[in-house]
């Protein structure tokens, strides 16, 4: 609800900011809200503000050093190719942002086109497999949420859930970046025995931290 009023409240006074900057000689228009501005251009002020410190193809938080690629969404891409060996036929990408896994219905409450579905309007046991990239970790009450997307699966069918490592510190809650978006820090043996609770064989994993320093798990729903 904060999130929300604090989105509306930012959005309301959007068409002020051109006059504001000018009265301090700023330029009206920042790079990043420019049309069609890339991604890394959205993140580059917050990550300054938030004692993150630029360095050549990346940043330093925490001295570890990462790359400019973790930093600009579309962390899915870097699994979709192990990711579709098991995800086949009818399924869901929940998170799907702007980067949906290929042949999925997108799913998403923030941006891209999945605002246009919902989860609710998916019927029980009606999906060949659910897929997830860095989603799960921007939600408080994820067992329950956990829950709602198993109940989606048929028996048979496939659960791939890809998220951020616990020891990459950029996506800590502590991070003052991450600290209104990211609830909990996933762990890959917690979410393992998640997965085991709600009735999947583990089929596949790599706990990681790959490349995106991240890790994945899937699971095969059984009776």
């Amino acid at each position: 609800m904060i999130q929300r009023i604090k989105k509306f409240i930012l959005g309301a006074l959007k068409p002020l900011r051109p006059f504001g900057r000018r009265l301090f000689g700023a330029p009206e228009i920042l790079l990043e809200e420019m049309p069609n501005a890339p991604e890394l251009f959205k993140h580059y002020r917050p990550l300054l503000q938030t004692g993150h410190v630029r360095v050549p193809g990346g940043w330093l938080y925490g001295n570890e050093f990462y790359p400019d690629y973790i930093t600009v969404g579309g962390n899915s891409l870097a699994i979709q190719r192990t990711a579709l060996k098991y995800c086949r036929g009818r399924g869901l990408d929940i998170g799907a942002n702007y980067w949906p896994l290929k042949g999925s219905t997108p799913i998403d409450n923030d941006r891209g086109l999945g605002l246009a579905n919902t989860i609710e309007d998916i019927p029980p046991a009606s999906q060949d497999y659910v897929f997830s990239s860095h989603c799960l970790e921007h939600i408080e009450n994820w067992e329950d949420v956990l829950d709602v997307w198993a109940s989606k699966i048929k028996v048979g069918g496939h659960f791939f859930l890809y998220l951020p490592h616990p020891l990459c510190k950029l996506w800590h809650k502590s991070n003052p970046l991450m600290s209104d978006t990211h609830k909990w820090v996933p762990e890959p043996s917690v979410v393992i025995k998640a997965l085991r609770r709600r009735r999947f064989t583990i089929v596949d994993k790599d706990e990681g931290p790959d490349s995106f320093f991240s890790f994945f798990v899937c699971g095969r729903k059984r009776r």
